[in-house]
């Protein structure tokens, strides 16, 4: 059935544009399946909507400005128009530059560490003397 999806979605709903090798097998499936027949429906309908849709032709005018971007971009970068081109995203770059270094002094400066300049003034205490006893009564507990 994933076959036969594949093959409507590519070749449309008319058997004619199917490929020869697979049309064969596409048409036992459709005799034998009610899901492929719902499939093979649902792929029609979708076909009539796109043969609806009126084909536009660009103007033109629309097609040589269309071309003509490419070489006008050329021609601009040759004489050097478009040498500060960066300028105006260079505030961006600035409060990122700014916002880095400012992370940078945060994270190196014990400024904003207290627990590690506090951490050297404090004793070690191991926590299983208490759950154990050791250290409460001085092991007279056991």
């Amino acid at each position: 059935m994933d076959e036969f999806r594949t093959l409507l979605e590519a070749w449309g709903a008319d058997p004619a544009r199917w490929p020869r090798e697979r049309q064969t097998g596409a048409q036992a499936l459709l005799a034998s399946s009610g899901e492929a027949r719902m499939l093979l429906a649902d792929e029609a309908a979708f076909d009539a909507l796109l043969a609806g849709v009126p084909e536009t032709v660009p103007s033109a005018a629309l097609m040589q400005g269309i071309l003509a971007i490419p070489r006008t971009a050329k021609q601009e970068r040759k004489a050097g128009g478009w040498r500060f081109g960066f300028l105006p995203a260079l505030p961006r770059f600035a409060g990122l530059a700014t916002a880095a270094m400012l992370g940078f002094y945060i994270g190196t400066t014990s400024l904003f560490q207290p627990a590690r300049s506090m951490a050297a003034d404090t004793e070690t205490v191991n926590i299983s003397d208490y759950v154990f006893g050791d250290s409460i009564d001085g092991g007279a507990g056991q």
